[in-house]
């Protein structure tokens, strides 16, 4: 077998790998996704229903909390916003960007403070943070 056949055999097999998994992630994962081309009450449903699964890894609720502070906050919904992105980082402490929207959104509250300390936090987590 040549190296470029072993290269397409090994990539066949990943991507099925991938499709797997892929189908047995729950249909609210699909549309909890914190990206535009889904409607945000949608996703703000679709979290929720796997925030109040009990059925997801403490990783993945972490995840979920951002995803649907996205949404919120896209539909300039600060305060819920702000509440997710605690717990996300309440779940992932380490997560700059979730520090990072959250010191934005208080902001856009009014809290200058608070936000600018958020801010300052992420960028020291990760540099290049909002570049």
């Amino acid at each position: 077998m040549s190296i470029a056949s072993r290269g397409i055999g090994a990539t066949v097999a990943v991507a099925a790998m991938m499709a797997s998994a892929m189908a047995q992630l729950s249909p609210h994962w699909q549309a909890c996704t914190g990206n535009p081309g889904i409607d945000w009450d949608q996703q703000i449903k679709s979290c929720t229903a796997l925030l109040e699964s009990g059925t997801e890894l403490k990783e993945n609720v972490a995840i979920a909390y951002y995803n649907r502070a996205l949404a919120y906050e896209n539909k300039d919904d600060y305060a819920h916003a702000i509440a997710d992105y605690d717990e996300a980082l309440r779940l992932n402490p380490n997560d700059a960007d979730a520090l990072l929207y959250r010191g934005l959104d208080k902001q856009r509250l009014g809290d200058k403070a608070g936000g600018e300390a958020d801010v300052a936090a992420a960028k020291r987590m990760n540099p290049d943070i909002g570049k």
